[in-house]
Protein backbone atom coordinates (compact mmCIF):
# COMPACT_ATOMS: atom_id res chain seq x y z
CA UNK A 1 0.00 0.00 0.00
CA UNK A 2 1.32 3.36 -0.94
CA UNK A 3 1.88 5.28 2.18
CA UNK A 4 2.37 8.87 3.04
CA UNK A 5 5.98 8.79 3.33
CA UNK A 6 6.52 6.91 0.06
CA UNK A 7 4.07 9.42 -1.89
CA UNK A 8 6.52 12.33 -0.15
CA UNK A 9 9.94 10.14 -1.21
CA UNK A 10 8.76 10.15 -4.89
CA UNK A 11 7.55 13.57 -5.25
CA UNK A 12 11.12 14.40 -3.74
CA UNK A 13 12.75 12.26 -6.30
CA UNK A 14 10.78 13.60 -9.15
CA UNK A 15 11.64 17.42 -8.17
CA UNK A 16 15.12 16.62 -7.24
CA UNK A 17 15.57 14.75 -10.51
CA UNK A 18 14.43 17.94 -12.12
CA UNK A 19 16.64 20.22 -10.50
CA UNK A 20 19.57 17.74 -11.54
CA UNK A 21 18.78 18.30 -15.37
CA UNK A 22 17.56 22.14 -15.03
CA UNK A 23 21.49 22.55 -15.41
CA UNK A 24 22.50 19.21 -17.17
CA UNK A 25 25.21 19.09 -19.72
CA UNK A 26 23.05 19.77 -22.44
CA UNK A 27 21.21 23.09 -20.95
CA UNK A 28 24.68 24.49 -20.26
CA UNK A 29 26.87 23.46 -23.47
CA UNK A 30 23.98 22.33 -25.79
CA UNK A 31 20.90 25.13 -25.63
CA UNK A 32 23.28 27.81 -23.41
CA UNK A 33 26.32 27.33 -26.34
CA UNK A 34 24.30 29.20 -28.32
CA UNK A 35 24.57 32.65 -26.81
CA UNK A 36 28.52 32.14 -26.65
CA UNK A 37 28.75 32.28 -30.32
CA UNK A 38 28.64 35.58 -31.39
CA UNK A 39 30.57 36.73 -28.10
CA UNK A 40 32.98 34.75 -28.59
CA UNK A 41 33.67 35.08 -32.27
CA UNK A 42 33.59 39.22 -31.80
CA UNK A 43 36.45 38.79 -28.66
CA UNK A 44 38.34 36.06 -30.98
CA UNK A 45 38.10 36.80 -34.50
CA UNK A 46 37.51 32.89 -34.71
CA UNK A 47 35.52 31.91 -37.85
CA UNK A 48 32.12 32.00 -36.91
CA UNK A 49 30.92 28.21 -38.73
CA UNK A 50 33.94 26.81 -37.24
CA UNK A 51 32.62 27.95 -33.12
CA UNK A 52 29.23 27.15 -33.86
CA UNK A 53 30.12 23.90 -35.43
CA UNK A 54 31.20 22.86 -31.60
CA UNK A 55 28.06 21.60 -30.91
CA UNK A 56 28.33 18.97 -33.15
CA UNK A 57 31.20 17.17 -31.02
CA UNK A 58 29.89 17.53 -28.11
CA UNK A 59 26.73 16.00 -29.41
CA UNK A 60 28.87 13.16 -30.67
CA UNK A 61 30.44 12.75 -27.30
CA UNK A 62 27.87 12.77 -25.52
CA UNK A 63 25.84 10.46 -27.67
CA UNK A 64 28.87 7.88 -28.21
CA UNK A 65 28.84 7.79 -23.97
CA UNK A 66 25.28 7.56 -23.35
CA UNK A 67 24.97 3.72 -24.34
CA UNK A 68 28.08 3.69 -21.48
CA UNK A 69 26.11 5.70 -18.92
CA UNK A 70 22.88 3.66 -19.44
CA UNK A 71 25.25 0.41 -18.45
CA UNK A 72 26.98 1.63 -16.02
CA UNK A 73 23.43 3.41 -14.50
CA UNK A 74 22.21 -0.51 -14.80
CA UNK A 75 25.05 -2.19 -12.94
CA UNK A 76 25.78 0.39 -10.08
CA UNK A 77 22.25 2.54 -10.15
CA UNK A 78 22.02 6.31 -10.78
CA UNK A 79 22.46 7.65 -7.48
CA UNK A 80 26.56 6.66 -7.82
CA UNK A 81 26.74 7.44 -11.48
CA UNK A 82 25.15 10.88 -10.62
CA UNK A 83 27.34 11.67 -7.96
CA UNK A 84 30.68 11.17 -9.86
CA UNK A 85 29.41 12.83 -12.40
CA UNK A 86 28.16 16.02 -10.60
CA UNK A 87 32.00 16.81 -9.87
CA UNK A 88 33.33 16.23 -12.79
CA UNK A 89 30.91 17.95 -15.29
CA UNK A 90 31.52 20.63 -13.20
CA UNK A 91 35.70 20.51 -13.55
CA UNK A 92 34.60 20.39 -17.12
CA UNK A 93 32.86 23.36 -17.79
CA UNK A 94 35.34 25.41 -15.49
CA UNK A 95 38.43 24.13 -18.11
CA UNK A 96 36.84 25.52 -20.86
CA UNK A 97 37.15 28.86 -18.97
CA UNK A 98 40.63 28.56 -17.83
CA UNK A 99 42.59 27.05 -20.42
CA UNK A 100 40.46 28.29 -24.29
CA UNK A 101 43.63 30.84 -24.92
CA UNK A 102 43.39 29.60 -28.88
CA UNK A 103 40.93 28.23 -30.86
CA UNK A 104 42.62 24.23 -31.16
CA UNK A 105 42.09 24.42 -26.89
CA UNK A 106 38.81 26.04 -26.77
CA UNK A 107 37.60 22.81 -28.91
CA UNK A 108 39.71 20.04 -27.14
CA UNK A 109 38.55 22.20 -23.53
CA UNK A 110 34.69 22.11 -24.71
CA UNK A 111 35.04 18.30 -25.58
CA UNK A 112 36.78 17.26 -22.70
CA UNK A 113 33.83 18.76 -21.01
CA UNK A 114 31.30 17.11 -22.43
CA UNK A 115 33.00 13.71 -21.81
CA UNK A 116 33.57 14.76 -18.54
CA UNK A 117 30.02 15.27 -17.90
CA UNK A 118 28.16 12.73 -19.88
CA UNK A 119 26.30 11.11 -17.10
CA UNK A 120 24.60 14.51 -16.46
CA UNK A 121 21.79 13.78 -18.64
CA UNK A 122 18.48 12.20 -18.98
CA UNK A 123 19.46 9.43 -19.02
CA UNK A 124 20.20 8.31 -15.64
CA UNK A 125 17.23 10.69 -14.19
CA UNK A 126 14.86 9.03 -16.32
CA UNK A 127 16.33 6.05 -14.86
CA UNK A 128 14.93 6.92 -11.38
CA UNK A 129 11.79 8.92 -12.49
CA UNK A 130 10.72 5.42 -14.79
CA UNK A 131 12.18 3.07 -11.88
CA UNK A 132 10.18 4.61 -9.14
CA UNK A 133 6.50 4.97 -11.31
CA UNK A 134 4.28 2.46 -12.87
CA UNK A 135 1.52 4.14 -12.44
CA UNK A 136 1.12 8.46 -13.75
CA UNK A 137 4.50 7.53 -15.34
CA UNK A 138 3.76 9.73 -18.03
CA UNK A 139 3.44 12.78 -15.75
CA UNK A 140 6.32 12.14 -13.80
CA UNK A 141 8.19 11.97 -16.37
CA UNK A 142 6.91 15.38 -17.48
CA UNK A 143 7.07 17.25 -14.34
CA UNK A 144 11.18 16.17 -14.39
CA UNK A 145 11.86 16.77 -17.76
CA UNK A 146 9.77 20.40 -17.55
CA UNK A 147 13.12 21.21 -15.60
CA UNK A 148 14.60 21.05 -18.68
CA UNK A 149 12.12 23.75 -20.19
CA UNK A 150 12.84 26.01 -17.01
CA UNK A 151 16.82 25.43 -17.55
CA UNK A 152 16.20 26.23 -21.31
CA UNK A 153 14.02 29.39 -20.48
CA UNK A 154 16.40 30.60 -17.62
CA UNK A 155 19.88 29.32 -18.23
CA UNK A 156 20.77 30.79 -21.56
CA UNK A 157 19.80 34.46 -20.25
CA UNK A 158 21.69 34.09 -17.39
CA UNK A 159 25.06 33.23 -19.48
CA UNK A 160 24.24 36.09 -21.70
CA UNK A 161 24.66 38.41 -18.74
CA UNK A 162 27.56 36.97 -17.19
CA UNK A 163 29.02 37.21 -20.80
CA UNK A 164 28.39 40.91 -21.23
CA UNK A 165 29.56 41.79 -17.28
CA UNK A 166 32.93 39.81 -16.96
CA UNK A 167 33.40 37.79 -20.25
CA UNK A 168 32.26 34.44 -21.62
CA UNK A 169 35.55 32.53 -20.04
CA UNK A 170 34.07 33.94 -16.58
CA UNK A 171 30.45 32.86 -17.83
CA UNK A 172 31.57 28.75 -18.35
CA UNK A 173 33.66 28.65 -14.97
CA UNK A 174 30.48 30.08 -13.16
CA UNK A 175 28.31 27.65 -15.11
CA UNK A 176 30.62 24.88 -13.32
CA UNK A 177 30.27 25.93 -10.11
CA UNK A 178 26.58 26.72 -10.30
CA UNK A 179 25.65 22.89 -11.62
CA UNK A 180 28.02 21.12 -9.05
CA UNK A 181 26.32 23.03 -6.56
CA UNK A 182 22.78 21.95 -7.69
CA UNK A 183 23.74 18.40 -8.55
CA UNK A 184 25.94 17.05 -6.44
CA UNK A 185 23.42 18.01 -3.08
CA UNK A 186 20.96 16.19 -5.19
CA UNK A 187 22.80 12.94 -6.04
CA UNK A 188 23.35 12.95 -2.53
CA UNK A 189 20.70 13.66 -0.53
CA UNK A 190 17.57 12.96 -3.16
CA UNK A 191 18.19 10.69 -5.57
CA UNK A 192 17.36 7.20 -4.51
CA UNK A 193 18.02 3.97 -6.70
CA UNK A 194 14.52 2.55 -7.45
CA UNK A 195 13.83 -1.22 -6.19
CA UNK A 196 15.03 -2.98 -9.42
CA UNK A 197 18.49 -1.85 -9.13
CA UNK A 198 19.00 -3.96 -5.95
CA UNK A 199 17.45 -7.31 -7.84
CA UNK A 200 21.41 -8.76 -8.30
CA UNK A 201 19.83 -11.14 -11.01
CA UNK A 202 18.84 -8.86 -14.15
CA UNK A 203 16.51 -11.86 -15.56
CA UNK A 204 14.38 -11.45 -12.47
CA UNK A 205 13.27 -8.07 -13.84
CA UNK A 206 10.27 -8.14 -16.45
CA UNK A 207 11.30 -6.62 -20.14
CA UNK A 208 13.41 -7.66 -23.05
CA UNK A 209 17.52 -7.86 -23.06
CA UNK A 210 19.31 -5.18 -25.81
CA UNK A 211 19.27 -8.28 -28.39
CA UNK A 212 15.68 -9.14 -28.26
CA UNK A 213 14.83 -5.47 -28.16
CA UNK A 214 17.14 -4.53 -31.25
CA UNK A 215 15.55 -7.44 -33.24
CA UNK A 216 12.26 -5.58 -33.79
CA UNK A 217 11.42 -3.45 -36.39
CA UNK A 218 10.13 -1.75 -33.63
CA UNK A 219 13.33 -0.26 -31.95
CA UNK A 220 14.61 0.90 -34.72
CA UNK A 221 11.60 2.75 -36.52
CA UNK A 222 11.53 4.90 -32.69
CA UNK A 223 15.26 5.38 -33.14
CA UNK A 224 15.11 7.05 -36.41
CA UNK A 225 12.20 9.08 -35.67
CA UNK A 226 13.42 10.40 -32.14
CA UNK A 227 16.44 11.32 -34.27
CA UNK A 228 14.99 13.15 -37.03
CA UNK A 229 12.71 15.25 -34.74
CA UNK A 230 15.18 16.38 -32.60
CA UNK A 231 17.72 16.40 -35.29
CA UNK A 232 15.15 19.04 -37.19
CA UNK A 233 14.11 21.10 -34.21
CA UNK A 234 17.43 21.81 -32.36
CA UNK A 235 18.50 23.00 -35.59
CA UNK A 236 15.93 25.40 -35.31
CA UNK A 237 15.70 26.39 -31.90
CA UNK A 238 19.41 26.51 -30.99
CA UNK A 239 19.79 28.36 -34.16
CA UNK A 240 17.42 31.66 -33.24
CA UNK A 241 19.77 33.51 -31.17
CA UNK A 242 22.11 33.84 -34.29
CA UNK A 243 19.08 34.10 -36.85
CA UNK A 244 17.79 36.94 -34.53
CA UNK A 245 21.27 38.69 -34.80
CA UNK A 246 21.26 38.05 -38.19
CA UNK A 247 18.15 39.80 -38.96
CA UNK A 248 19.23 42.84 -36.68
CA UNK A 249 18.49 41.84 -33.03
CA UNK A 250 20.80 43.02 -29.67
CA UNK A 251 22.57 39.98 -27.84
CA UNK A 252 20.30 40.14 -24.95
CA UNK A 253 17.04 40.54 -27.63
CA UNK A 254 18.56 36.88 -29.12
CA UNK A 255 19.82 35.45 -25.43
CA UNK A 256 15.62 36.17 -24.83
CA UNK A 257 14.09 33.44 -27.14
CA UNK A 258 15.46 31.08 -25.84
CA UNK A 259 13.17 32.06 -22.74
CA UNK A 260 10.65 31.30 -25.58
CA UNK A 261 11.69 27.94 -26.34
CA UNK A 262 11.87 26.89 -22.83
CA UNK A 263 8.36 28.14 -21.68
CA UNK A 264 6.77 26.39 -24.26
CA UNK A 265 9.17 23.05 -23.70
CA UNK A 266 7.51 23.15 -20.07
CA UNK A 267 3.97 23.13 -21.24
CA UNK A 268 4.60 20.98 -23.59
CA UNK A 269 6.16 18.67 -20.87
CA UNK A 270 3.49 19.29 -17.97
CA UNK A 271 0.78 18.44 -20.47
CA UNK A 272 2.25 15.80 -22.84
CA UNK A 273 3.37 13.98 -19.80
CA UNK A 274 -0.42 13.97 -18.64
CA UNK A 275 -1.74 12.89 -21.56
CA UNK A 276 0.68 10.23 -22.22
CA UNK A 277 -1.71 8.31 -19.44
CA UNK A 278 -4.22 8.86 -21.06
CA UNK A 279 -4.55 8.50 -25.06
CA UNK A 280 -2.46 6.30 -27.46
CA UNK A 281 1.35 7.32 -27.41
CA UNK A 282 2.09 6.72 -30.67
CA UNK A 283 -0.26 8.46 -32.31
CA UNK A 284 -0.10 11.24 -29.79
CA UNK A 285 3.38 11.81 -30.55
CA UNK A 286 3.35 11.84 -34.26
CA UNK A 287 1.42 14.32 -34.11
CA UNK A 288 4.00 15.96 -31.55
CA UNK A 289 6.45 15.54 -34.29
CA UNK A 290 4.73 17.91 -36.85
CA UNK A 291 5.44 21.14 -34.87
CA UNK A 292 9.27 20.93 -36.38
CA UNK A 293 7.96 21.47 -39.84
CA UNK A 294 6.11 23.84 -38.89
CA UNK A 295 8.76 25.82 -37.14
CA UNK A 296 11.03 25.69 -39.95
CA UNK A 297 8.05 26.63 -42.25
CA UNK A 298 7.77 29.64 -40.44
CA UNK A 299 11.14 31.08 -40.40
CA UNK A 300 10.81 30.31 -44.12
CA UNK A 301 8.33 32.71 -45.09
CA UNK A 302 8.99 35.37 -43.24
CA UNK A 303 11.80 38.66 -42.61
CA UNK A 304 10.88 40.22 -39.44
CA UNK A 305 12.01 39.16 -35.44
CA UNK A 306 8.56 38.29 -34.04
CA UNK A 307 8.14 35.17 -36.51
CA UNK A 308 11.23 33.89 -34.88
CA UNK A 309 9.49 34.33 -31.37
CA UNK A 310 6.66 32.18 -32.79
CA UNK A 311 8.57 29.69 -34.05
CA UNK A 312 10.49 29.52 -30.69
CA UNK A 313 7.04 28.30 -29.61
CA UNK A 314 6.69 25.63 -31.72
CA UNK A 315 10.13 24.24 -31.76
CA UNK A 316 9.93 24.32 -27.47
CA UNK A 317 6.91 22.06 -28.30
CA UNK A 318 8.08 19.58 -30.04
CA UNK A 319 11.17 19.14 -28.06
CA UNK A 320 9.07 18.86 -25.03
CA UNK A 321 7.00 16.03 -26.36
CA UNK A 322 9.98 14.18 -27.59
CA UNK A 323 11.44 14.00 -23.70
CA UNK A 324 8.54 12.34 -22.39
CA UNK A 325 8.24 10.31 -25.45
CA UNK A 326 11.16 8.36 -25.55
CA UNK A 327 10.78 6.90 -21.86
CA UNK A 328 7.52 6.29 -21.79
CA UNK A 329 7.67 3.99 -25.51
CA UNK A 330 11.00 2.32 -24.59
CA UNK A 331 9.96 1.67 -20.66
CA UNK A 332 6.12 0.92 -22.13
CA UNK A 333 7.49 -1.53 -25.19
CA UNK A 334 10.68 -3.46 -23.28
CA UNK A 335 10.63 -2.66 -19.77
CA UNK A 336 12.90 -2.37 -17.09
CA UNK A 337 15.17 -5.14 -17.88
CA UNK A 338 17.79 -3.07 -19.78
CA UNK A 339 16.08 -0.11 -19.74
CA UNK A 340 19.73 1.91 -18.76
CA UNK A 341 21.06 0.51 -22.01
CA UNK A 342 17.99 0.72 -24.27
CA UNK A 343 17.32 4.34 -23.12
CA UNK A 344 20.88 4.95 -23.33
CA UNK A 345 21.07 4.14 -27.14
CA UNK A 346 18.19 6.06 -27.77
CA UNK A 347 19.28 9.14 -25.76
CA UNK A 348 22.34 8.65 -28.32
CA UNK A 349 20.52 9.45 -31.37
CA UNK A 350 18.79 12.50 -29.65
CA UNK A 351 21.82 13.80 -28.48
CA UNK A 352 23.40 13.21 -32.09
CA UNK A 353 20.45 15.24 -33.56
CA UNK A 354 20.57 18.07 -30.81
CA UNK A 355 24.01 18.17 -32.02
CA UNK A 356 24.38 17.64 -35.64
CA UNK A 357 21.10 19.83 -36.60
CA UNK A 358 22.54 23.18 -35.54
CA UNK A 359 25.33 22.33 -37.07
CA UNK A 360 24.25 21.27 -40.20
CA UNK A 361 22.03 24.33 -40.34
CA UNK A 362 24.65 27.04 -39.57
CA UNK A 363 26.64 25.47 -42.83
CA UNK A 364 23.36 25.32 -44.95
CA UNK A 365 22.85 28.74 -44.08
CA UNK A 366 26.12 30.19 -44.95
CA UNK A 367 26.73 32.56 -42.24
CA UNK A 368 22.81 33.91 -43.19
CA UNK A 369 23.25 33.74 -46.82
CA UNK A 370 21.69 31.08 -47.78
CA UNK A 371 18.66 30.34 -44.62
CA UNK A 372 16.01 29.77 -47.57
CA UNK A 373 17.21 26.77 -48.93
CA UNK A 374 18.36 25.88 -44.95
CA UNK A 375 14.66 26.27 -43.59
CA UNK A 376 13.55 24.55 -46.35
CA UNK A 377 15.84 20.94 -46.17
CA UNK A 378 15.07 21.13 -42.53
CA UNK A 379 11.46 21.26 -43.12
CA UNK A 380 11.71 18.38 -45.55
CA UNK A 381 13.22 16.32 -42.65
CA UNK A 382 11.22 16.90 -39.83
CA UNK A 383 8.18 15.54 -41.61
CA UNK A 384 9.80 11.84 -41.94
CA UNK A 385 10.02 11.45 -38.30
CA UNK A 386 6.24 11.21 -37.92
CA UNK A 387 6.00 9.16 -41.18
CA UNK A 388 8.40 6.93 -39.11
CA UNK A 389 6.12 6.31 -36.04
CA UNK A 390 3.34 5.96 -38.23
CA UNK A 391 5.06 3.24 -39.79
CA UNK A 392 5.22 0.94 -36.47
CA UNK A 393 2.58 -1.18 -37.38
CA UNK A 394 3.64 -3.01 -33.93
CA UNK A 395 3.77 0.22 -31.95
CA UNK A 396 0.06 0.73 -33.39
CA UNK A 397 -1.43 -2.68 -32.21
CA UNK A 398 0.33 -2.33 -28.92
CA UNK A 399 -0.92 1.10 -28.10
CA UNK A 400 -4.23 0.33 -29.03
CA UNK A 401 -4.86 -2.92 -26.66
CA UNK A 402 -3.69 -0.44 -23.46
Amino acid sequence: MDTTAGRTRRIAIVLGSGAGMYLSIGIVLIYGFSVFIVPITEDTRWDRTVVAAVVAPIAIVNGLMSPVVGALTDRFGPRRVLTFSSVLMALGLIGIGIVSQNLTAFIVAVVVASLLGAAQTGVPYTYVVVGWFTARRGLALGVMLSFVGLGIATVPPTLAFLISEWGWRVAFIAAGLAAMAITLPVALFVIRDPPVVQKVDRAEIEGSTVRQAVETASFWLMLGAFFLNYFAAAAGSISLPVVLADRGADPATAALVMSFVGLSFIVMRLGFGALLDRFPPVPLTSLAFLSPVVGHLILLNSEGLIPVYVSAVIFGLATGAEGDAIGYLLAKRFGMRSFGKLFGINYMALTFGAGLGPASLHIAAAEGARYLEAFTIFAGIALIAPVLLILDRRTRSLTAQD
